[in-house]
């Protein structure tokens, strides 16, 4: 069993699954993902919560906790911060060596994007403690706001792009 971690408009789902729900080689979350033994944490204020078994629509899913992938190839690293519901995260963006996104063939097929070393923050609430996540996969037509170097509109469709200073790509 995969421990699972999703973020939702309403709160936290933590729980286990007997399959792996995303993986960058894999398929795409096309249907309602169940997870088992869920503990639930609302943004509410409301208290934490056993669920059993709970089923999650993909398009519910704003952010999911993944295992880091094994990169074969070097990648350039970028830092991009986003605004998806009522979370702020923040990582780094994997491309190519000399990616272009204005000229890039290759754009994401499916709906979720990963993000490395990130921080997750509720932006409604000052005093939240944030979250720190090795990897995650996020939805990217549930994406707002993008600030980043590169243009992004191709990653996030519908987002708002805010141009961010220019800086060499993270090592």
């Amino acid at each position: 069993m995969a421990a699972v971690e999703i973020f939702t408009p309403a709160g936290v789902l933590v729980g286990t699954s007997s399959r792996i729900p995303l993986t960058n080689d894999g398929p795409d979350l096309a249907g309602p993902f169940t997870i088992e033994d869920v503990r639930w944490y609302p943004l509410d204020g409301s208290r934490a919560a056993h669920r059993g078994s709970v089923t999650v629509a993909p398009d519910d899913i704003l952010l999911i906790v993944t295992a880091e992938p094994e990169l074969k190839i070097h990648m350039a690293w970028y830092s991009v911060s986003l605004d998806v519901g009522p979370y702020r995260v923040s990582g780094r963006l994997a491309t190519h060596p000399g990616f272009d996104p204005a000229r890039a063939i290759a754009r994401p097929s499916g709906s979720f994007v990963g993000l490395s070393d990130v921080t997750i923050e509720l932006v409604t609430h000052d005093s939240a403690p944030t979250a720190a996540r090795p990897y995650i996969h996020v939805n990217r037509y549930a994406v707002d706001r993008v600030t980043s170097t590169l243009m992004l509109g191709h990653f996030f469709p519908g987002a708002r792009l805010l141009a961010q200073e220019a800086s060499t790509p993270v090592a």
